[in-house]
C-alpha cells in the first residue's frame, strides 16, 4: 500500500493547473498514440508517464485491476482506461475544436473506421513487428527502456527479452503464421495505396478536420508501422504520403493540406492563404469521399465474417456460461477459422470487438427512417457492410465494469 501511495505522489508532483491530465503509455502502444494524438490537436495540457515496470506494478495493477495501456490520470487522482473511453470522457469536457460529426453517416462511418482501426489492423501491426528478426534488436532496445528507464543499455536489452518472446506468442492467437503473412502483407500494401489516393484529395478521413476514426488509424499506423524498421520502409517508400500523415497526426508536421499554404503579400509580409469556406470542416451535406470506398471495402470484405462468426460464437457463450452475478467474459473464448485473401487459419474469438461493434449498430439503430436508408445504400456497395451496421446484438451485448467486460444479460435471464 506503501508504495501506490508513493508512485501517486509522484505522478502528482508536476503542478496540477499546469498539466491538467497525465496520460500512462509508451511508444510502442497504438492506443496509447491514439489518445496522445488526440491530446495534441486538442491542445489539451497532458504529461507522458512511460508505463515502466513500476508503474504498472505499483499503479496500474492496483488502479486499473489489470496491466494494460493507455490510462488517463486526471487531476482528482481518478483513472480513466481504454483509449475509446478516455477520449469520449476528454470530448465531454473539451468539446472545442470538436471531432464529433454531427451528421448520420459521418457518425457511423468514424465510428466504422474506428472499430475497423482498433480491431482488425492488429493483423498487419503485429505481423509486421514481431514476424520479422530485423526488428529484433530496435525492439528489444524499445522495450527494455521503457520497462526500466533507469537500467544500462546491456541491463534493458536481458531483461526485455522476456517481453520480446511474450509478445511475439501473441501471434498464434491472432492468426498469424507462414500461411497468412503473405497475405496479411499484400492487404496491408494495397491499403497504403489506397490512403495515398485519399489522402492525396483530402486531409482526413471525412474530410477537412479530423474524427476519432482518424487517431484511431493514425495510432495503429505511427506506433507500429511507422517507427518499427521492417514496416516503416515499406511505408515510407511505398506510401510517404501516408507517412508525412502520421507525423502530422503527431505533431510533427504541420497539416498536409493544398489550404495549408502561406503567401507574401504586396507590402512584404508572410500571411496564410484564405480558404475556402467550409476547407476546415467535414465533408458537407454528409457526403462520404469516394476514395474512401476502396478503404470501406477492404475492412468491410475482411473483417466482416470475422465480426458474424464472433457474433455468434458470443451469443453461445453468454447463453451456457453466464447468469446474474457471473457476467464477466473472458478476453478470449476459443479460435475460429478466419480468411483473408486465399490464405486462412485459426485465430481468437474476442469479446472486445462486440464492445466496439455495438458503438456502430447503435449508431445506425438511433438513425430516422431517411439516414438509415441512405447509409444502407452506401453500406450496399461493399461486402458484408449492411450486415455489419444491421446486425442485432441484443443477445450479446457487453458493456465495460471496473475496467473488464461483462455481458449485459438479455431481460429473460435477469
Amino acid at each position: 500500500m506503501k508504495n501506490i501511495f508513493r508512485i501517486t505522489r509522484r505522478l502528482q508532483s508536476t503542478n496540477a493547473a499546469a498539466r491538467m491530465y497525465q496520460l500512462i503509455g509508451g511508444e510502442l502502444s497504438p492506443y496509447t498514440a491514439k489518445v496522445r494524438f488526440y491530446l495534441r490537436y486538442k491542445n489539451i495540457p497532458f504529461e507522458s508517464v512511460t508505463a515502466s515496470a513500476e508503474i504498472y506494478s505499483q499503479f496500474i495493477k492496483p488502479r486499473v485491476g489489470w496491466n494494460v495501456i493507455p490510462v488517463l490520470v486526471t487531476s482528482q487522482n481518478n483513472v480513466i482506461q481504454d483509449s475509446s473511453d478516455i477520449i469520449e470522457f476528454l470530448e465531454k469536457r473539451h468539446p472545442d475544436p470538436s471531432i464529433e460529426p454531427t451528421t448520420a453517416k459521418h457518425k457511423l462511418i468514424s465510428a466504422l473506421i474506428e472499430l475497423f482501426a482498433d480491431e482488425w489492423l492488429v493483423l498487419p501491426i503485429m505481423h509486421y513487428r514481431w514476424s520479422f528478426p530485423e526488428n529484433l534488436q530496435f525492439l528489444k532496445e524499445e522495450f527494455g527502456r521503457i520497462a526500466f528507464p533507469e537500467y544500462s543499455t546491456s541491463q534493458r536489452l536481458e531483461v526485455a527479452e522476456m517481453l520480446y518472446t511474450k509478445f511475439k506468442s501473441m501471434r498464434d492467437i491472432l492468426g498469424i503464421n507462414e500461411n497468412t503473412g503473405p497475405a496479411i502483407e499484400q492487404s496491408l500494401k494495397e491499403l497504403l495505396d489506397e490512403l495515398t489516393v485519399h489522402f492525396d484529395k483530402y486531409p482526413y478521413l471525412l474530410g477537412g478536420k479530423p474524427c476519432i476514426a482518424d487517431f484511431a488509424l493514425a495510432g495503429m499506423f505511427y506506433a507500429h508501422l511507422f517507427r518499427d524498421p521492417v514496416s516503416g520502409f515499406v511505408m515510407k517508400t511505398r506510401a510517404p504520403l501516408v507517412a508525412a500523415w502520421c507525423e502530422q497526426m503527431n505533431g510533427h508536421l504541420p497539416e498536409i493540406s493544398k489550404y495549408n499554404v502561406h503567401e507574401v503579400t504586396k507590402n512584404g509580409r508572410i500571411v496564410k492563404k484564405q480558404q475556402p469556406t467550409g476547407a476546415d470542416n467535414f465533408c458537407s451535406n454528409d457526403e462520404i469521399p469516394e476514395t474512401l470506398y476502396p478503404i470501406l471495402k477492404r475492412f468491410c470484405s475482411e473483417f466482416g465474417p470475422v465480426l458474424m462468426s464472433t457474433r455468434i460464437k458470443l451469443i453461445e457463450h453468454i447463453q451456457k456460461n453466464v447468469r446474474e452475478g457471473s457476467t464477466k467474459l473472458p478476453r478470449n473464448l476459443g479460435t475460429h477459422d478466419y480468411h483473408l485473401g486465399t490464405a486462412s487459419a485459426p485465430r481468437g474469438i474476442f469479446p472486445f470487438n462486440v464492445w466496439m461493434w455495438q458503438r456502430v449498430t447503435d449508431i445506425y439503430n438511433a438513425m430516422d427512417i431517411e439516414d438509415k436508408k441512405q447509409s444502407e445504400q452506401l453500406l450496399s456497395k461493399f461486402p458484408h457492410g449492411c450486415e455489419i451496421i444491421q446486425a442485432n446484438l441484443n443477445q450479446c451485448r457487453v458493456e465495460r465494469k471496473n475496467n473488464f467486460l461483462h455481458a449485459v444479460l438479455p431481460r429473460n435471464k435477469l
